[in-house]
């Protein structure tokens, strides 16, 4: 069968004006973000020992039970004082553990707030897990000077894991190696089958990978990658192992392979351009994450700044 010119031209506007339509129903229906410097939060229970505490600057991972509370990450400073209020809303139980997923000031702010609540030594307090590396670009870069130093990661490791046991959990602090920044790890909370991401997984954005700080797009999609792989399902994707992303709702591993292969099609298309000798602009003006953009561009992190970000890795 033969299709006219005009025919396959009326097609075409018609799909682009029903990607047009879709996109406007997706930002109006997308949940509004909590602002990075609000004192408000979110409590959620996930499963097992872990609920969700929901900030600004990151979302935070509270595991409680006999032993004490464990936390992952800490949110953003203006939410402290509510988080803490929120911690102790599920346990009585002292403070004993802390972990930082990265450096970003975002996870790690809380720590001037929740490292002094807490229990541990005499000396060090309460222990803050981390990378090495993470430590490395605290100290050699801006970040460092907005913490104080006695708030940093106090206890790190090298390799590629590390594991723990707290509240008769086994939780593997996993390091992922050149992901947002060269210093990020996940925890999985194996008994209870939640698994934290830090921010390499941001249901709320496009990733924000930071070349400077040793990230970089290949490390997001090797990250994801490891997600997928750890990750059991109940049934077609669905329920089994639950996700705390860095920022956003509760996931699962659907969630995690759209957002995969949102950002490899994106990386893809952009590799494709580039190999045709186009520039960034033209790259920006072909619009390559059109359909994405309703749920993932953002004002502080926008579409434009993402491609030129994977434009300038690829090249």
């Amino acid at each position: 069968m033969i299709y006219s010119t005009k025919k396959i031209t009326s097609f075409l506007l018609a799909s682009l004006v029903l990607i047009g339509s879709l996109i406007q129903t997706t930002q109006a229906q997308r949940p509004e973000p909590l602002a990075p410097d609000t004192d408000e939060i979110e409590v959620l229970p996930v499963q097992g020992s872990i609920h969700m505490i929901a900030t600004g600057g990151s979302n935070i991972a509270v595991q409680t039970g006999e032993m004490g509370v464990l936390i992952v990450d800490a949110g953003n400073l203006e939410a402290s004082e509510n988080v803490l209020s929120a911690i102790r809303g599920l346990s009585n139980r002292p403070l004993s553990q802390l972990i930082n997923t990265t450096i970003l000031p975002g996870h790690i702010a809380g720590n001037q707030i929740l490292h002094p609540a807490g229990i541990g030594p005499p000396i060090v307090g309460m222990p803050i897990f981390g990378h090495t590396n993470g430590l490395t670009i605290l100290a050699s870069s801006d970040l460092g000077s907005l913490l104080p130093y006695e708030f940093w990661p106090n206890s790190t490791f090298f390799g590629e894991d590390r594991t723990l046991n707290f509240n008769s959990e086994g939780i593997d602090m996993m390091h992922v190696p050149a992901a947002i920044t060269g210093g990020d790890i996940m925890v999985y909370f194996r008994d209870s089958d939640v698994l934290v991401t830090g921010p390499m997984f941001d249901i709320t954005g496009y990733p924000k990978f930071r070349p400077e700080l040793g990230g970089s797009l290949q490390g997001v999609i090797d990250g994801l990658n490891r997600i997928i792989n750890i990750t059991i399902p109940e049934f077609n994707q669905q329920g089994g192992t639950l996700v705390i992303p860095g920022h956003g709702r509760i996931a699962s591993e659907s969630d995690v392979v759209e957002y995969r292969d949102m950002v490899t099609i994106i990386r893809d298309r952009v590799q494709y351009m580039l190999d045709e000798g186009k520039s960034l602009d033209d790259v920006i003006a072909a619009r390559p994450a059109l359909e994405y953009d309703g749920l993932y561009s953002g004002e502080s992190w926008t579409t434009e700044m993402f491609l030129e970000a994977v434009y300038d890795e690829l090249r």
